[in-house]
């Protein structure tokens, strides 16, 4: 099961000013078609709850791949559908942590050109939020 996990008071650099980031940790080691519905959908009621509460601003979402092995083309699809939907928002969908295969697809089909990915969860956090007051659970 994966979930959604706040990060509270992020200093972001100027393009993402004072926003607020949660983080989605993948826990399947295989992201096909039905793992990124079951995501995307996850992301859409997120987006949708976010609006609700403040439809001005939706926070950052930051995917943790730690523990993906395998990405179809369907996943790579229902992720550029993700960053699409929060784009739309005018918020970001960043990615971290991926495995060397994960990695590997990314940059033959050049999808690695339409978001930002960081080595690890902990360089995202030392290069733009070095002020992490605490991780609380949000939603399952």
């Amino acid at each position: 099961m994966n979930i959604i996990t706040k990060v509270n008071q992020l200093s972001f650099r100027t393009s993402l000013s004072d926003k607020q980031a949660f983080v989605i940790k993948l826990t399947d080691s295989k992201f096909d078609k039905f793992a990124g519905l079951e995501l995307l959908a996850k992301i859409e009621s997120w987006v949708s709850a976010n609006l609700m509460m403040n439809p001005k601003d939706v926070p950052v979402l930051i995917i943790d791949m730690e523990n993906v092995e395998f990405i179809d083309s369907e996943g790579l699809h229902k992720l550029l559908g993700a960053l699409k939907i929060m784009q739309a928002q005018s918020s970001n969908l960043m990615l971290c942590s991926q495995q060397p295969s994960v990695s590997l697809v990314f940059e033959i089909t050049r999808v690695d050109q339409c978001f930002a990915i960081f080595p690890s969860f902990d360089t995202f956090i030392d290069q733009y939020a070095p002020h992490i007051v605490s991780n609380e659970l949000v939603a399952a």
